[in-house]
């Protein structure tokens, strides 16, 4: 595993994880051949706009629908350059990175007291293969060396494997139903354990 990105804390954090793909067309999906290839999850920078377009051009419809709770034709430049906000004062950006595409983004942005919203997304073929995992851990790991206590975030009801994967991880979350969307609190000091190699597998 390779540790060696800068973030705005200071410490430099490149982590590289492996996950498992499958490979070759006109199969059963979980039955084609498996391999595995490096994904790494970095900070984003200004440079990776054309890296997250392409990502949300590969994404469903439904997946942007779940991430910014608005069915978008196309996710706007003004959203985009929010992803990717010089400012990182009170807030922070992550992508992962998989055969030199951008296939994920998280961020957080402080609110006050301990607390930081955060927001994730995964393009359609990356998904439950552990790059959400892996992008949620570390942006865990940055906010809580700013002090940051809790995650909070808004999800859509019907959005389970986003929900699944929170209560995976955060054995203390709560989640109360917020116009028409579930408000889930994740206390970081409940993150689960990470995998020794981290080699995450099948999680989300």
């Amino acid at each position: 595993m390779n540790d060696s990105i800068t973030g705005i804390t200071g410490n430099p954090r490149e982590v590289t994880t492996t996950v498992p793909v499958d490979v070759g067309t006109g199969r059963t999906p979980g039955q084609g051949l498996r391999t595995e290839t490096r994904v790494s999850i970095r900070v984003a920078t200004h440079l990776d706009g054309e890296g997250l377009r392409g990502m949300f051009s590969r994404s469903s419809a439904e997946t942007i629908h779940r991430r910014f709770h608005t069915p978008f034709p196309q996710v706007p430049e003004w959203m985009l350059a929010l992803m990717l906000d010089a400012d990182r004062t009170d807030k922070e950006f992550l992508v992962a990175v998989a055969d030199g595409k951008v296939v994920g983004h998280a961020m957080y942005a402080m609110l006050g007291g301990g607390e930081a919203e955060m927001a994730i997304v995964v393009e359609d073929g990356w998904q439950s293969k552990g790059v959400g995992k892996a992008l949620l851990r570390e942006l865990a790991a940055d906010a809580g060396r700013r002090g940051v206590q809790t995650f909070v975030g808004s999800v859509l009801t019907d959005n389970r494997p986003m929900l699944g994967l929170i209560g995976a991880m955060f054995a203390g979350s709560r989640r109360a139903f917020d116009d028409g969307a579930y408000l889930v609190r994740m206390p970081l000091e409940t993150l689960e354990p990470a995998a020794p190699e981290r080699n995450l597998g099948r999680a989300a």
